[in-house]
């Protein structure tokens, strides 16, 4: 009860909004991408999956000082769009390369098939192939869900208004100066993981599907 009069419920509603925000745009963005790169390649996509894939060659944490300046300039701190922008573009390249490897083993007699019943290439994407990637994306939700839900370095540096914390830090406010307050901290902790227990429990079959598929190489 104490951590909940604390505050700690505004931190996880924070929390929760970013997450969900993050997620979404992770998603849609990478699934679109990855379809486009695995079944219509065109001229230069070699190069453009070459791109993604060394994002994931790039230690987050090494670009803190350049994003902060960036966001400096653009007005975002103790902003929502302050961990918004950086959570997807870094989500980005482990979702499309998930979803490229997942696109690529698909059968081609399925858009063949699409076609012949008279579907454009928006049908065959949200009809097809988004009810056949539902493993896949599950697991990249769950990734990211995880991953923004417990990121601490750029909620730190890029909020400082209590109203904007998330959870991570927020969780900072139950240790006082010289002391800390053992009962509430751990009545906090179990609060902020208790969602991450709830989501893996209900989709834990999909991460181990989405992977073995997201894995297969073209």
């Amino acid at each position: 009860m104490n951590a909940w009069e604390n505050g700690i419920q505004n931190y996880l509603l924070n929390s929760v909004w970013i997450t969900i925000i993050t997620v979404i745009a992770t998603l849609l963005d990478p699934s679109l991408i990855a379809f486009i790169l695995a079944r219509r390649p065109f001229k230069g996509s070699k190069f453009f999956l070459s791109l993604f894939l060394l994002g994931m060659m790039i230690p987050v944490h090494s670009t803190l000082i350049s994003l902060f300046v960036m966001l400096n300039k653009m007005h975002l701190l103790n902003t929502y769009g302050a961990l918004f922008f950086p959570y997807v573009s870094f989500s980005l390249p482990v979702a499309v390369f998930l979803l490229y490897g997942f696109y690529l083993q698909l059968p081609k007699e399925l858009d063949e098939a699409a076609y012949m019943d008279g579907c454009n290439i928006y049908s065959v994407f949200f009809k097809i192939y988004t009810p056949l990637s539902k493993p896949i994306l599950a697991t990249v939700a769950i990734f990211t869900a995880l991953h923004v839900w417990n990121e601490f370095v750029y909620a730190l540096v890029f909020i400082s208004d209590d109203a904007m914390k998330t959870l991570p830090i927020g969780l900072l406010s139950f240790n006082e100066e010289y002391s800390i307050d053992y009962a509430s901290l751990t009545a906090a902790l179990v609060i902020a993981t208790l969602p991450t227990i709830i989501l893996y429990i209900f989709m834990q079959e999909h991460v181990t599907k989405g992977v073995a598929a997201g894995a297969v190489k073209g």
